[in-house]
């Protein structure tokens, strides 16, 4: 099972739904038990969806600098699971 520091490193990848059956698993019995991560998890779902609600103006694009950050920062998290677990 997680401890809570792994769930919070992970939480992204849970609610994007990009975590292998394993880690799925570890993080769904911790958040059984943990009444903090709920919370976290949940609060981090009302943010996605909050983001998602928004949209950038016409002709607004993401800068080059937050696209290379958002891919290195994916390449990490996916490189400590081993890459393996991805579904």
């Amino acid at each position: 099972m997680f401890r809570c520091s792994e769930v919070a490193e992970r939480a992204s990848l849970l609610i994007d739904g990009e975590l292998g059956p394993w880690q799925r698993f570890n993080m769904k019995l911790h958040l059984a038990m943990c009444r903090g991560c709920r919370a976290f998890i949940t609060q981090m779902r009302i943010t996605r969806d909050l983001t998602r609600m928004t949209s950038l103006p016409e002709g607004q694009h993401i800068s080059p600098e937050i696209e290379a950050a958002l891919a290195r920062r994916r390449s990490r998290s996916i490189g400590k699971s081993g890459g393996s677990e991805r579904v």
